[in-house]
């Protein structure tokens, strides 16, 4: 068990990548579905705030507030619930994601607005899409709609942002 402690772990927004295990392959339409399945049940059911996320076919961006019983327990629940539900689904077997998450406490409004961009344009940097809005697994669209009528698969908790901080959604 390492030494470190999480200092903070709620009340705070968090920047988390979580990456598949390098025994599974990568994630298929089907299964990325599966895991924005996940994550509505965890924010249904209270278990944090969602302001922001992408499903790639290797990895999962999400910036998020944990509540009651903060970002390591959100992580494990989030992660259980995921191999679960693939093990059931798609017959995966083995833990999906790795055992580990990068996290960062994001301390100011720029914090917040960079990492947004960040994750809604990370699936055209992978070249897997032309625009943010154009990738299913992302809420890029959730904070488009009132701009061009796109729906996005999961809802986010949002905030009120700076204006130049949806600079991804600009040509």
């Amino acid at each position: 068990m390492s030494r470190l402690r999480r200092l903070e772990d709620r009340d705070r927004i968090f920047f988390v990548t979580s990456n598949i295990a390098r025994t599974q392959t990568p994630l298929v339409p089907i299964e990325r579905d599966l895991v924005l399945e996940t994550l509505a049940t965890q924010r249904a059911a209270g278990r944090l705030l969602l302001f922001a996320y992408v499903v790639m076919p290797d990895h999962v961006h999400l910036l998020l507030a944990a509540r009651e019983l903060g970002l390591a327990a959100a992580m494990r629940d989030f992660k259980q619930l995921v191999t679960h539900r693939l093990a059931q689904d798609s017959k995966r077997s083995g833990p999906l994601l790795q055992p580990r998450y990068f996290d960062r406490i994001l301390r100011a409004a720029r914090d917040f607005t960079e990492k947004l961009d960040y994750i809604h344009n990370n699936p055209v940097a992978a070249g897997l899409c032309a625009a943010p809005t154009a990738w299913r697994w992302s809420s890029a669209a959730a904070y488009a709609k009132s701009l061009d009528g796109c729906e996005a698969p999961l809802p986010v908790d949002t905030i009120d942002l700076p204006c130049d901080s949806k600079a991804w959604l600009r040509p």
